[in-house]
């Protein structure tokens, strides 16, 4: 089971959390967890910037270990039974300040967020591959979806077309698994990225064996 592997490989604490409006997340407002955490005003100030329809967030665990690193990202939509946002952003912070292990925090996201369990607990609907906070700049590649058969050698020739996401200067590579995408269950559309990559010298490769592991972890 999806939870039971994650519960035993994500040990630590989130490092960093960000927040992205209606999937901008180049502009995303990255929060470094080991600082001070936002004041009322400043929450406040980031969501009444600008206009948008969706708030994103993203939790990011060792985020320095590239072989090591998870980011799950939720869509805080109308699924969410709390719906006022500056309420919704100290939520997710207060996860992080009372964070006991990540069975604990999955439970409580559902409990104080989403209103049911229900993280993690579906089949990915499809994989794909982009670079991190360039996503959607970049172009993720396509993977997998769920009416396919996993197949590595696929999945790597599929990496091999788009260099600029095989290797990368700009961040490192994630691996995503999206859940609920055509929203058939009673949550959030929400994402899982896997460790998929290695810095070598300044850029960051695609490790095909981070890949093929995750793959065959998560996709049953």
């Amino acid at each position: 089971m999806l939870l039971s592997t994650l519960y035993k490989t994500i040990v630590s604490k989130p490092d960093t959390i960000q927040f992205a409006k209606d999937r901008k997340y180049e502009e995303a407002w990255i929060i470094d967890l080991a600082g001070q955490r936002p004041s009322q005003q400043e929450i406040s100030a980031y969501l009444s910037k600008d206009d948008y329809k969706l708030l994103i967030v993203e939790y990011i665990w060792n985020s320095q270990a590239d072989s090591e690193r998870f980011v799950l990202t939720v869509f805080l939509d109308h699924h969410c039974q709390v719906q006022d946002q500056q309420q919704l952003v100290n939520l997710c912070l207060d996860l992080t300040e009372n964070y006991q292990n990540f069975a604990n925090f999955i439970e409580r996201f559902d409990r104080e967020i989403i209103g049911h369990s229900y993280l993690l607990r579906q089949q990915p609907d499809l994989c794909n591959m982009s670079i991190f906070n360039h996503w959607l700049s970049i172009g993720p590649v396509d993977l997998w979806t769920a009416d396919e058969k996993l197949n590595a050698q696929r999945v790597r020739q599929q990496i091999a077309t788009r260099p600029e996401i095989e290797r990368s200067l700009l961040n490192y590579q994630g691996l995503l698994f999206r859940f609920n995408t055509d929203e058939q269950h009673d949550g959030p559309v929400y994402g899982l990225k896997t460790p998929c990559c290695q810095k070598i010298g300044a850029a960051w490769v695609v490790d095909y064996d981070l890949v093929n592991k995750w793959m065959k972890e998560i996709i049953l």
